[in-house]
C-alpha cells in the first residue's frame, strides 16, 4: 500500500452501541506539507500527527470555515499549527529554533515546555470560537482527550501516528446516552480496549476496511462514504499585499528604497511574492515615490 495514494477519511459506527468513530490516512497530501521545509524526522513525525489530527477533528466539527489547532510554548520548538477548510484543503507549519540539535525522539510537552494548545473554529459567516487546553500530557492525543472532555464532555479516544511518509489517526467517541441502543452497556469499555491494541504499523499501513476488521472482527461496524483530502493552501497575492500593508507605509517606503520592491513568502506553502513601486502607489498615494 506504500505506493498507493491514499488521503481519506471515513466514518463509522457500530451497531447496537452509541460509540462512533473516524479514521484518517494520508500520504501524499502529508507529504506536500512536509517539503515546504526541511524538518528533522521527529518534527516530521509530530507535525504528521498535527495533519492527522486536524483532519480527524476537521470531519467532526461542522462548520462552513476553517478549523486549526496551534501549538505554541517556549521549548525549541515554538509553534506548531495544522488548518483544515470546508473543502478538506490542509495545509501545516512548525518552527524552531534551528540553532538547536533537534533531538530523534520528542514528546510535545518537552518541546511544547509550558505551552498550550489551541483549536480555533473560524466560521465564514459567524462568531469565530477558541477553545484553549493546557499540555500536561506527554503526547497530542491526550491534549485532544483533553479538549473532547473539557468541550463536549463526550468520552473520546485518540490515536495518531506519521512516519514521514504516511500520518494516520482513529478516533473514537461515545455519544450522549440518549443515543445508546439497548443491550451493550459495556460498548464503549470493550471497543476502547480493542482500539489501544492497535500498532502504528498498522493505523499506517492498512486501508479502513481492513483495520477495523482486525480490530473488531466480531463486532458489527458500519462504515460510510469516503471523503477525500488534499494540501491547499489559502494564501494568495491580494491577502499577502494586505498583510505588507499592514506594516504601515514607513517601513514599506523604507524597504522599497533598500530593496527596489517588498518581497513575502507564505510560510505554509512557500509561495513567494514579490510588490513593486507600482503595486502599493494607491496605498502609499503620494508618498509611493521612493527615488
Amino acid at each position: 500500500m506504500n505506493n498507493v495514494t491514499i488521503n481519506e477519511i471515513q466514518r463509522f459506527s457500530f451497531d447496537n452501541s452509541n460509540v462512533r468513530g473516524e479514521r484518517v490516512l494520508l500520504n501524499d497530501a502529508y507529504q506536500e506539507i512536509i517539503k515546504r521545509k526541511a524538518y528533522p524526522l521527529s518534527l516530521e513525525k509530530l507535525l504528521g500527527e498535527f495533519v492527522a489530527a486536524i483532519a480527524l477533528l476537521r470531519d467532526i466539527v461542522k462548520i462552513d470555515g476553517v478549523l486549526s489547532i496551534q501549538a505554541k510554548g517556549n521549548g525549541f520548538l515554538s509553534t506548531l499549527m495544522t488548518e483544515c477548510d470546508e473543502h478538506q484543503n490542509l495545509r501545516g507549519i512548525a518552527q524552531w529554533d534551528e540553532s538547536q540539535e533537534v533531538p530523534e525522539s520528542i514528546s510535545l510537552k518537552e518541546v511544547l515546555e509550558g505551552g498550550y494548545l489551541a483549536i480555533t473554529i473560524q466560521p465564514r459567516n459567524g462568531q469565530r470560537y477558541q477553545g484553549i487546553v493546557e499540555i500536561i500530557g506527554d503526547t497530542l492525543s491526550e491534549c485532544l482527550e483533553q479538549y473532547f472532555s473539557q468541550s463536549e464532555q463526550l468520552p473520546s479516544r485518540v490515536w495518531l501516528a506519521a512516519n514521514g511518509a504516511q500520518c494516520g489517526g482513529l478516533f473514537l467517541q461515545r455519544l450522549p446516552e440518549e443515543q445508546a441502543k439497548e443491550g451493550d452497556e459495556d460498548a464503549w469499555e470493550r471497543l476502547t480496549h480493542l482500539a489501544s491494541t492497535v500498532k502504528e504499523e498498522e493505523l499506517l499501513g492498512l486501508e479502513t476496511s481492513e483495520l477495523l476488521h482486525r480490530l473488531y472482527h466480531e463486532e458489527e461496524v458500519r462504515l460510510y462514504d469516503v471523503k477525500t483530502m488534499q494540501f491547499g493552501c489559502s494564501c494568495s497575492r491580494q491577502r499577502t499585499l494586505e498583510a505588507v500593508m499592514s506594516l504601515g507605509s514607513a517601513e514599506i517606503r523604507e524597504l522599497l528604497i533598500e530593496q527596489g520592491s517588498v518581497k513575502a513568502d507564505c510560510q505554509f506553502c512557500a509561495e513567494k511574492y514579490e510588490f513593486s513601486e507600482n503595486d502599493l502607489a494607491d496605498f502609499l498615494g503620494d508618498q509611493a515615490k521612493t527615488h
